[in-house]
């Protein structure tokens, strides 16, 4: 009976197993007298498992907790899905940049200036003079007043005048207005780096798209694993409890046929010691059903409280039908798992960047147009103080000898990143082919598990029965009905505990192969 309590430590300790679905055999053989083989009707045994403590503490309630619920709440509050999900929002936006920043540049100014007092003034001169300067032995023309006041002229050495030349003099205004508009078309970007671009940035969001679902299949399967381990704590804890009671009732038969004279202190003390060994494990298996109670409100965001069994865990999952050979379905795994298909598209997202990045090492062909109303408008001489347009067009090739340079640190970043991407995609196909492998051979060992455990349940059952009816004559001692009956716990125990294995194997062997894909909604 001390395996008792041992047992419910390993049952804690040891990882669950991997299964698929497995044959529903009616009937099993189990060791009969004489070492002959007695058929028994596994329907029976589900029935007396199913009407036992620990089928009853398993039954499933009205409204109670299932894997479904747990998955479903889990993943409506799961933080880490919500970060895919802005993951996603950011991808999207950065498409519509990569977009934006190929239209035509379109740009809009109004300004004023106030302006120095200045002047051009072309009549203040005191002399003229030849444009070679004057020959020698001849008097220069001189600038002087016109007889009468009439402004100044050109006057001879004698004084007699020769050109009136009224002065000339330009007024620049002191202040300046301007409207101005200006058209910018990147005609190189169009030919070279538009394509390239939006399929990167395209890719990227597909990426951040199969990241969100692969993380929304994994915070599913984690839930509904978390939601099965609450389970085996359930069933622990009821399979000890059912057992302390029993083996209080053996301690009082121990200590009245110690009082006898029939047994022995010794055998009194051992059971004492094993009833204090099953408390122990009660409180442990009451520790760990209320851990795994507060993982599964941590998951779906709500208050701690004690939830009821809404699963039937005894009854086998949905059938996986006849399952495909081993590299058949490592093959199906590495084509379904959103992982790599996540890493794959962010590796030709990556390739679209270095195609875009590398149209900066040509020369850059832009178009432009200006249109200019101002006042006064430089392009009209002389300036007056009046609003007048202009318009300029043209093409304009622009090449920095730099931008090559910082131009191929760039692509030689950028293919580093698509070589650990490639990387990470081959790391993960092995990492999913292991975990196919792992799964596939555990449903292997779980099917002969199952059958094992159900042919144990049969032969503990019968040899309790027998040691019941050779206790009732006294042919058996107290000792050996406790230990039957201790085996009898365990073979229970294992029975349950293979039927839980098998929903656990289920939705593992259901998640490494990408079965549990969600369909993507329109949009998305």
């Amino acid at each position: 009976m001390f395996a008792i309590a041992s047992l419910f430590v390993v049952a804690l300790a040891a990882p669950p197993t991997d299964v698929g679905a497995v044959p529903d055999p009616r009937r099993a053989a189990v060791p009969g007298p004489a070492n002959q083989t007695v058929a028994v009707d596994l329907d029976e045994l589900e029935r007396i498992l199913r009407e036992s403590p620990l089928g009853k503490g398993l039954a499933p309630v009205a409204g109670g907790l299932t894997d479904d619920m747990v998955a479903q709440r889990a993943e409506a509050v799961s933080p880490s899905l919500q970060i895919k999900q802005e993951a996603i929002e950011r991808a999207a936006a950065r498409v519509d940049q990569a977009i934006v920043s190929f239209l035509p540049t379109i740009g809009v100014k109004a300004s004023y200036s106030r302006l120095s007092k200045a002047a051009i003034n072309f009549g203040g001169g005191a002399s003229v003079a030849a444009v070679n300067g004057p020959s020698e032995g001849v008097a220069p023309i001189t600038v002087g007043d016109c007889p009468g006041g009439q402004g100044q002229c050109a006057l001879d050495p004698q004084g007699v005048p020769l050109v009136i030349t009224p002065p000339f003099k330009i007024q620049i205004p002191l202040n300046s207005y301007s409207l101005s508009a200006n058209l910018s078309v990147p005609i190189s970007d169009y030919i070279l780096s538009l394509a390239p671009a939006r399929k990167g940035t395209l890719a990227a969001r597909e990426s951040a798209v199969h990241a969100r679902d692969a993380e929304r299949v994994k915070v599913q399967t984690d839930a509904r694993l978390a939601y099965f381990n609450w389970l085996r704590g359930i069933a622990s804890l009821v399979v000890i409890e059912d057992s302390l009671q029993r083996t209080q009732s053996r301690l009082v038969d121990a200590e009245n046929l110690f009082a006898a004279g029939s047994a022995t202190r010794s055998d009194v003390l051992r059971v004492d010691a094993l009833v204090s060994s099953q408390q122990s494990a009660i409180a442990d298996a009451r520790a760990f059903r209320r851990v795994a109670e507060r993982q599964l409100a941590v998951m779906m965001s709500e208050p701690t409280r004690a939830y009821d069994v809404g699963e039937d865990v005894l009854a086998p999952p949905a059938d996986l039908g006849e399952l495909p050979a081993l590299d058949d379905l490592i093959a199906e795994a590495q084509t379904n798992r959103l992982e790599i298909r996540s890493l794959e598209r962010a590796a030709d997202g990556m390739h679209e960047n270095i195609r875009a990045t590398r149209a900066q090492y040509y020369p850059r062909l832009d178009a432009f147009a200006d249109a200019l109303y101002a006042n006064p408008n430089q392009r009209f001489f002389p300036l007056s103080p009046v609003w007048r347009g202009s318009w300029s067009v043209g093409v304009q090739l622009s090449y920095t000898i730099n931008q090559s340079l910082r131009t191929k640190a760039q692509v030689r970043e950028l293919k580093t990143q698509k070589r650990e991407l490639v990387l990470q995609a081959e790391l993960m196909r092995r990492a999913i082919a292991m975990e196919v492998a792992q799964a596939y051979h555990d449903r292997e060992r779980a099917v002969t598990a199952i059958e094992l455990s159900t042919r144990g349940l049969a032969s503990s059952t019968e040899a309790y029965r027998v040691a019941s009816e050779n206790y009732k004559l006294g042919a058996a001692t107290t000792n050996e009905i406790i230990a039957a009956e201790g085996e009898q716990v365990q073979a229970a125990l294992r029975a349950v505990n293979s039927r839980i294995d098998l929903h656990v194997a289920t939705t593992r062997l259901l998640y490494a192969t990408g079965r549990l894909n969600p369909r993507s909604k329109p949009g998305q």
